[in-house]
């Protein structure tokens, strides 16, 4: 029974039949005949979503993190130059 669902997946036209149904789908739903707008829009929010999330996420603690350094080395230093008292 597993080998048979197992050649189901390694079967190259269900791959084409899977897209194909996609691609109906996406253009049943979401692209309507000669408006570009809809599906335009949407890609560009979510791309900036995307973006967004990556820069401040994933990205933004790695500059966080770098600033703090500096911050704290430049102190090192005013400290040293200057006695250290305030």
């Amino acid at each position: 029974m597993a080998t048979v669902g197992l050649k189901r997946f390694l079967n190259p036209a269900f791959y084409q039949t899977s897209a194909v149904a996609f691609g109906e789908m996406v253009t049943n739903t979401y692209l309507k005949k000669g408006v570009l707008a809809q599906p335009i829009v949407g890609l560009m929010v979510t791309l900036g979503g995307v973006g967004y999330f990556i820069e401040y996420a994933v990205l933004g603690q790695y500059h966080v993190a770098h600033k703090k350094e500096k911050i704290e080395a430049a102190l090192k230093e005013y400290d040293a130059k200057h006695g250290g008292h305030h």
